[in-house]
């Protein structure tokens, strides 16, 4: 299809397709960096793949009472941030912050809970993303260095790492307010749906794939999930879900790697036998690519080829299905995985892309991933 028919498609697609009202999962249909205030009581907590919902009635501005839903995130994510299935009672008074739908719907996505005691329920888990003394005393036995002319062993479950950055320290409370609550959040996630618009460090796309990119932004601005793979339970593909927002396993042997990421349940291997892609893989492209890889020294060099170009190379970007993946992957140091990766695509990029993903290790009880099972919030998600 050419590009001046792909728009004028697209355009026409969004005055038929109204916006969903609870079926959401991601965050486009939301105004994120924007915070309501909620205080009503709980009707249904509902602890379930692949988002939680809490509904609650408030009271609303004519005084008669209305029923909000409340989506929160991931189970995974809730349970390593203190949550769990009783965190909520019916009728229970709670007041949560939330981003309200760009819809005007009475739907939202929790930035914050807090219960009638003064309990705070937040999205923010145990931080491995910055270092905390509470996450250095890792486990020798499973991050040693590698000794040397033996093959390092990435086994283990890792979580995305910033190195260098360093927690910030809660501030001392002045006096008189040692029992009062922190300020607000002023937002409930980062601005993803392109209404920013490209930042300097995104993939410098051609003209051709920058005007399909500009259909996308306008798409996801207004709310739609038209080419919002996470809220249609797609893979994140390659080399976007080496983000690992919510975590990943590596399992390793001697003739493969296998990657599971708990965001979508999304799954790659990377064999390591000395295989080549033949004909009928290069001719079937997938989410995740087709990947080989060998040793060289400590260092994992992986390159991944069959790509379907119904991904994006980050959350956005869109690619030919020419596009390759080349990786670099070692330990930094004791705990540290540290992947240098490399996009090129002759068609969709006017130079090859790179970025580095580093992850930290974890230790029990961190260690173990949840499943997503994205599929039922398509059969259990409340609808009007």
């Amino acid at each position: 299809m050419k590009l001046q028919q792909f728009k004028i498609v697209i355009l026409a697609l969004f005055s038929f397709y109204a916006i969903p009202t609870y079926s959401h999962h991601s965050n486009s249909a939301y105004q994120v960096d924007e915070i309501i205030t909620l205080t009503g009581t709980v009707s249904e907590w509902r602890w379930s793949n692949p988002h939680t919902w809490l509904f609650m009635t408030v009271e609303g501005d004519n005084g008669e009472e209305v029923e909000w839903a409340v989506e929160g995130r991931a189970p995974g994510v809730l349970g390593r941030a203190g949550w769990n299935r009783n965190s909520l009672q019916v009728g229970e008074t709670v007041t949560v912050h939330a981003s309200p739908t760009k819809d005007g719907s009475l739907v939202g996505i929790i930035a914050r809970v807090t219960k009638a005691d003064g309990t705070i329920l937040s999205n923010r888990a145990v931080n491995f993303t910055v270092d905390e003394p509470s996450l250095l005393s890792l486990n020798t036995s499973a991050t040693s260095a590698t000794s040397p002319g033996t093959t390092p062993d990435f086994s283990g479950v890792y979580y995305p790492f910033r190195s260098g950055a360093v927690a910030p320290a809660p501030a001392a409370p002045r006096a008189g307010q040692a029992n009062r609550p922190p300020p607000a959040p002023t937002r409930s996630s980062p601005t993803s749906d392109g209404s920013l618009g490209r930042g300097p460090n995104d993939p410098k796309l051609t003209p051709e794939y920058m005007a399909q990119w500009e259909v996308i932004a306008a798409s996801r601005t207004s709310g739609s999930y038209e080419y919002d793979n996470i809220h249609n339970c797609l893979p994140p593909g390659m080399p976007a879900m080496m983000g690992m927002g919510y975590g990943m396993e590596i399992m390793q042997s001697g003739q493969r790697i296998t990657f599971l990421s708990e965001h979508q349940d999304a799954l790659r291997r990377v064999y390591l036998d000395g295989r080549e892609p033949t004909e009928k893989v290069l001719n079937d492209p997938t989410y995740a690519g087709y990947s080989t890889g060998n040793w060289e020294g400590d260092t994992l060099v992986i390159d991944t080829v069959a790509l379907s170009d119904k991904s994006f190379i980050d959350s956005s970007s869109p690619h030919s299905d020419q596009m390759t993946v080349h990786e670099r992957m070692r330990f930094i140091e004791p705990g540290i995985l540290e992947d240098r990766i490399t996009v090129t695509d002759p068609l969709a990029l006017t130079e090859p892309w790179e970025i580095v993903r580093t992850y930290r290790k974890a230790v029990y009880p961190d260690d173990e991933l949840r499943e997503f099972a994205c599929a039922e919030g398509m059969r259990n998600t409340p609808e009007h």
